[in-house]
């Protein structure tokens, strides 16, 4: 009997090992392979876009391949990211599965073939193209690969079969709008956009296929993570439209710099028109990506533009809010984001709870100061610097404002549960850039430069309603309006809506103080160097008045904990007679309120 019971064990064990291997998740080491094949830049660019795309197919409706690729900077040193975060999440997500690695792309193909419909041909000669082919990934299940790309000889000599469903070789020659790049879009958006086969509240602005150098002949990837194919794949999963044109309508973009003027400019206003009739104006569009300033559209370096990269940025951020469009920032350094697809199904809790707001302080001769640590409006930007940033052995010693923007668990859920779970009593959750997104809100109503949509002001209320009460949200920390001026005062009674306990400013108002909210504007940018950190003290101390109380309010980007323990060590040491006293954003808002109770109805400050 007992060797029957054995037996009967060793069958199901048997059994469970075979399921478990069918059902595993797939952890395919990308960044292996492509050490594996050294050299040829495109092959590894095509065979990361194919494999991004792939990925976004397949982990559609729950996940199934995951890739190991990005090398990243945690508090003790280099670590790989993707590692990083899928410790924490097998941690926590019990029901995630079963996690196997894989090395062999011969193997990844064949095991998720059932899942796709065949290839997608792009054309090198309109690198528009790539980005056509994929919006065409997510709608149709196919994989993208390049006219004569490398991969072809790859792929064949690995026994893989390649077969081509739809090419977009010679199709586009700019006869419909003098560019052949535009015509590629507005083909797309044709048979895509207004057919009503992409995502209704989804856009991805990521640059196509263009070169990383292009100073030199043919096509170069020698940065692959900034080429952000890699961030590909939880918008193909969801099937978004891609895009990459220039916002000026004053020059030629240095990638099609024959097209009649403005030719660009008017196709990107023509999709946004497109998404918005696609939403029927009931939801903001989520953008992911950003422009690519270095290659593209500004005057930096071989970009080939004549406008500068902060202003370019600004007239993104303007059309787009025009259009009822908020923008997830992948922007150059931090742009790369693997694996979302995958993640984005993370359960996430119905509601999360900050901690206690702090005891209310009594209002003293001080330097009140609040350190917004941002910038945090983009999903790659936040999960990139976690291992970072938030792991810092001095987090929990100081109070911090935290400008996570909320609408990003959305992708990245696996990160808002992560810090909520590890918050000290010192970690605090604010709003960034400008709230639940990234927006100008002077462009939520009036002209709405000209695009002759109704005012988006209470939507934006109720969107960001929505991400606040998840998260315990009350206090927006910075709201950028670019070129937009000062905010009117009907937008900031929107905000006393949803941000009841304050609001940072880059700008302006009308009044300090609105339904009992106050409204603050910044005094500076600071990026204290670890090198210098005395002329960041000085930078900050230089704004100080005899006058006390005062308030000041600096913006600080990518900065660590440690490195605001030392700058306030060092304020202390060398400027005693401000009386510093560096605040958690409820402690400073609220003293900030009392003062202005105080003063008025003296002028503002």
């Amino acid at each position: 009997m007992k060797y029957i019971l054995l037996l009967m064990c060793c069958i199901v064990i048997a059994a469970e090992n075979t399921v478990a291997e069918e059902d595993s998740i797939m952890y395919f080491d990308m960044g292996a392979w492509v050490a594996s094949n050294p050299g040829d830049t495109v092959l590894h660019y095509d065979a990361l876009k194919m494999t991004a795309a792939l990925q976004g197919i397949v982990n559609r409706d729950t996940p199934h391949l995951l890739i190991r690729f990005l090398e990243g900077e945690g508090a003790s040193g280099p670590i790989n990211t993707d590692d990083y975060w899928l410790e924490i999440i097998r941690n926590r997500w019990q029901d995630m599965g079963v996690v196997k690695k894989e090395n062999s792309m011969k193997e990844m193909l064949k095991k998720f073939n059932s899942f796709v419909n065949g290839w997608v041909v792009w054309d090198p000669a309109v690198p528009a193209t790539a980005n056509v082919a994929a919006t065409i990934c997510g709608v149709e299940n196919l994989l993208p690969i390049r006219a004569g790309s490398p991969l072809f000889d790859y792929l064949k000599e690995q026994g893989v079969d390649i077969a081509v469903k739809k090419s977009l070789v010679g199709l586009f020659d700019g006869s419909e709008s003098g560019s052949a790049k535009c015509d590629a879009y507005l083909w797309a958006k044709r048979e895509y956009l207004d057919t009503g086969k992409c995502h209704p509240a989804l856009m991805a602005f990521y640059i196509d296929g263009y070169t990383q150098q292009p100073e030199k002949e043919g096509f170069h990837y020698d940065d692959l993570p900034n080429t952000k194919v890699a961030n590909h794949d939880y918008y193909i999963a969801n099937r978004a439209f891609f895009m990459d044109l220039l916002i000026w309508s004053d020059e030629t973009p240095v990638d099609d710099p024959e097209q009649p003027l403005g030719t660009d400019y008017n196709t990107l206003v023509k999709l946004l028109e497109a998404q918005y009739k696609r939403s029927e104006g009931k939801a903001f569009t989520c953008i992911g990506g950003f422009v690519s300033w270095n290659l593209k559209y500004t005057n930096y370096g071989f970009a080939g533009g004549s406008h500068e990269p902060v202003a370019t940025e600004w007239q993104y951020i303007s059309l787009f809010g025009a259009h009822n469009a908020i923008l997830d920032a992948d922007a150059l350094g931090l742009a790369c984001l693997p694996n979302t697809s995958a993640y984005r199904h993370y359960p996430l809790r119905k509601q999360y709870t900050q901690h206690k707001r702090p005891v209310p302080q009594p209002l003293e001769n001080k330097t009140y100061v609040l350190i917004y640590m941002g910038d945090y409006d983009s999903a790659a930007w936040l999960s990139r610097s976690m291992p970072r940033v938030w792991d810092d052995p001095a987090r929990g010693e100081i109070p911090i404002a935290w400008a996570f923007n909320p609408n990003l668990s959305d992708r990245v859920p696996y990160v808002f549960d992560h810090i909520y779970e590890t918050a000290s009593p010192n970690d605090w959750f604010i709003g960034g850039d400008s709230g639940a997104g990234y927006l100008n809100p002077n462009l939520l109503i009036g002209d709405r430069l000209g695009s002759g949509l109704p005012d988006a002001l209470d939507l934006w209320v109720e969107h960001n309603r929505r991400y606040y009460e998840k998260f315990d949200y009350d206090i927006t920390g910075f709201v950028i309006n670019g070129f937009s001026g000062d905010m009117p005062l009907r937008i900031q009674e929107a905000y006393s809506c949803f941000s009841p306990k304050g609001v940072g400013m880059q700008l302006g108002f009308e009044k300090a103080r609105v339904n009992d909210t106050p409204f603050i504007r910044h005094n500076s940018d600071i990026s204290p160097r670890t090198e210098n950190m005395k002329e960041g003290a000085d930078q900050m101390a230089s704004f100080c008045k005899a006058d006390k109380p005062q308030f000041l309010v600096f913006r600080w980007i990518l900065q660590t904990p440690t490195t605001l323990k030392n700058m306030m060590t060092l304020l202390d040491d060398q400027y005693p007679e401000q009386n510093w006293e560096f605040c958690d954003p409820y402690t400073f808002f609220d003293l900030y309120r009392k003062h202005l109770e105080n003063i008025e109805p003296a002028e503002k400050p």
